[in-house]
């Protein structure tokens, strides 16, 4: 078995790596993909820190699968989540060409005056 100590460190890294994916990428898929890694890597440290009480006798088995089912949960939502995006995400490129977001202000006005403004 994998110690949790690695299990949080990896969750801590993926953290960071989705963080700077966020703030340096200007592309739609690109911010979805961060967001969502943002959501693993809290799955996975929610399933770490479940197996570290564990392994410490502190929590019983059942505290560990009610984390699973948590980690679970996070992950269904995220998925909805980028459902939800990527659907903006054809929207916006129906409308603009491109998936930058520098132009998402533009969508905004555009879903306000429709096509009849344009």
């Amino acid at each position: 078995m994998i110690p949790h100590e690695h299990v949080v460190g990896l969750a801590l890294l993926l953290f960071a790596l989705a963080v700077l994916t966020v703030l340096l990428r200007r592309s739609l898929l690109a911010l979805l993909v961060g967001v969502q890694g943002i959501f693993v890597s809290g799955a996975l440290a929610v399933v770490g820190f479940a197996q570290g009480h564990a392994a410490t006798g502190v929590e019983s088995m059942a505290r560990v699968s009610e984390a699973h089912g948590f980690a679970l949960l996070v992950l269904v939502v995220a998925a909805a989540e980028l459902s939800v995006g990527l659907a903006m995400g054809v929207a916006f490129m129906r409308k603009r060409g491109s998936v930058n977001v520098e132009g998402a202000s533009v969508l905004r006005w555009w879903l306000r005056h429709g096509d009849s403004a344009w």
